[in-house]
């Protein structure tokens, strides 16, 4: 177990327990009317944002999910105001949830998204593990019945939301395989191995370009791969692809030859020599039209470097300490710890101050509970309270 890797797990788990998750648990959560926080304010720490969304309390059930496995047991009691947020006041009536809020929790919209029920499912997996209560089991089921009922394209694939919008996108199908890694665990049904093996498929067949290794964002509403047509790549989502897949690996046996391809590609043409960050957007012929990038790519680059350094045999650290160091950057420009910035302009080479949005948290967790993980694999550490039998369930979706 190399160095690096051990010294950055425990550099981002103190940052998450005796940083992050008090002030987002302090400051970030709307205990009287219900829900969460979209943002924070850097100096003030106060509510940033005029509004609330399904993809905020989602991603902070998740955080605090992970939070509390990493040692903060406050997270308990926020994962289960978050549940009661989602079943008091984002569920439909007609089934799968609501997506937009005013302060006071009331609907703008009857609109559903995808993307954003894709979060939904995510969070039910990690609060189920923590939990251990059959309604989120129920919960997910239901949901998933009610994607592949009112919600898939009748091409392939998923539709944007209710209502449908184009261009469709990769970016709903990517975490909604997420999702379903997170569930195959506790997936007695088959329901979510089979929601996998065909988002994988899907994937396969349109996203993934096999003459460069790119991923496309947009497409048309067949999802038909006119690489001329898709125009822009993300390279966080490059990354976040590498992740994902390698963990369908895992969890399946069954072989993704395409991420060498996929890895070379988002080095190539996707680090900013000159900031050492990441650029935010590409042309799919590699080129990046603009300098801005949010912090999100860097954390999905830890997670991919995470993955590989656990499917080689050597221990070079090199890529991995670029993207830590890459991370820690928008971190460190914060104020005060268990913040962060969000944006970076490249082309001035400086951070641009403003709220901090809640959303960006689950990345960061994300990151730093992919280096705890991969070190408790090897090495369980005595800070780290997570039981060995929860470790060795869990590292098929998050390790």
């Amino acid at each position: 177990m190399c160095s690096t890797l051990i010294k950055q797990a425990e550099k981002g788990r103190d940052w998450v327990v005796n940083c992050a998750a008090p002030i987002w648990f302090n400051n970030g959560i709307d205990w009287k009317q219900g829900g969460f926080y979209d943002a924070l304010e850097l100096t003030t720490l106060a509510n940033g944002a005029s509004r609330k969304r399904l993809r905020t309390a989602t991603r902070q059930i998740y955080v605090f999910s992970e939070a509390c496995r990493m040692g903060f047991h406050e997270g308990k009691a926020a994962v289960e105001h978050g549940l009661e947020f989602l079943y008091s006041k984002a569920q439909s009536p007609s089934g799968g949830y609501l997506s937009h809020f005013d302060l006071d929790c009331q609907p703008r919209s009857k609109d559903q998204d995808t993307y954003d029920l894709a979060f939904v499912l995510f969070s039910l997996a990690h609060s189920y593990r923590l939990l251990k209560r059959e309604r989120e089991r129920q919960e997910a089921l239901l949901l998933v019945e009610h994607l592949n009922t009112h919600l898939r394209h009748p091409i392939v694939g998923f539709l944007e939301g209710s209502p449908h919008q184009e261009p469709r996108r990769q970016n709903p199908h990517m975490h909604l395989l997420e999702a379903s890694l997170a569930w195959l665990p506790f997936d007695e049904t088959g329901s979510f191995r089979r929601l996998a093996d065909d988002l994988v498929s899907v994937f396969e067949r349109h996203f993934w370009d096999p003459a460069s290794g790119a991923i496309g964002e947009y497409f048309d509403d067949s999802l038909s791969r006119h690489w001329a047509a898709c125009k822009v790549v993300e390279p966080g989502h490059l990354f976040e692809w590498i992740w994902l897949l390698t963990q369908y690996q895992q969890a399946t046996g069954k072989p993704q030859s395409h991420l060498d391809q996929i890895y070379r590609f988002a080095h190539s043409s996707g680090k900013n020599i000159k900031t050492g960050l990441l650029f935010g957007e590409l042309g799919i012929e590699g080129n990046a039209p603009g300098a801005t990038v949010r912090l999100w790519p860097h954390a999905e680059w830890i997670r991919a470097e995470v993955s590989v350094l656990e499917s080689a045999s050597s221990n070079h650290t090199t890529m991995l300490e670029q993207a830590t160091t890459a991370l820690w950057r928008f971190l460190d420009a914060a104020p005060a710890p268990g913040l962060w910035v969000e944006r970076h302009d490249g082309s001035r080479d400086q951070f641009i101050l403003e709220p901090a949005p809640a959303t960006s948290l689950y990345h960061i967790v994300g990151a730093f509970s992919a280096l705890a993980d991969s070190v408790a694999a090897h090495i369980p550490k005595p800070g780290y309270h997570a039981a060995p039998q929860e470790i060795q369930a869990y590292d098929v979706h998050s390790r």
